[in-house]
């Protein structure tokens, strides 16, 4: 926060940290937290005053998503025992990096000119994404991620982050090899 300036940053448990949805997290800077405590809420439900007061006593102003706040604890000791966030961020790069270099030949474009490293954003050329996502689904056990909207049946997503190796690039990759044989793709 202090390299980029920032008094507040918000994600969810599902964003980089590869956990479930269900938990929104806030983070203050100190200068954050002093322009919370000299404001008014806005909202009738919602004061954020009220979870920095109960987080003094190690408590949230309201029953949490147990579980989901468990998976979190879990994932970031997982994080701090694989070297850190620095060694996380180049580990998920790397792994968008293997994915990109083993479809770049294939019947895909990029989405993205400048594509993050979280997830890559495919257009199949000659071929429906939903009906891929089918494909990969009920005949090779293998789930992507499908687009929405317009967008259903020209685009699908591979994520990047969690616990997903260059193998599993690798047997995402001969899938595709395999539906171009079968002239699916």
């Amino acid at each position: 926060m202090t390299e980029c300036n920032a008094d507040v940053m918000i994600t969810g448990s599902q964003k980089v940290l590869a956990c479930p949805p269900g938990i929104s997290m806030i983070v203050l800077s100190p200068r954050g937290i002093k322009r919370v405590e000299n404001s008014k809420p806005k909202t009738m439900y919602f004061d954020i005053r009220d979870a920095l007061k109960n987080q003094e006593r190690g408590q949230t102003p309201f029953t949490p998503a147990v579980g989901i706040l468990l998976q979190i604890n879990k994932r970031l000791k997982e994080i701090e025992r694989m070297g850190g966030a620095d060694v996380e961020i180049a580990r998920v790069e790397a792994q968008a990096s293997d994915f990109r270099e083993k479809i770049k030949d294939m019947s895909f474009e990029l989405v993205s000119e400048s594509p993050a490293n979280g997830v890559t954003s495919v257009r199949p050329k000659n071929a429906n994404a939903y009906d891929i996502f089918l494909i990969l689904k009920d005949e090779y056990d293998i789930w992507i991620c499908t687009n929405g909207g317009k967008m259903k049946n020209e685009v699908f997503r591979v994520g990047h982050i969690g616990a997903l190796t260059h193998d599993d690039n690798t047997t995402l990759v001969n899938a595709f090899k395999d539906l171009q044989r079968r002239g699916i793709l």
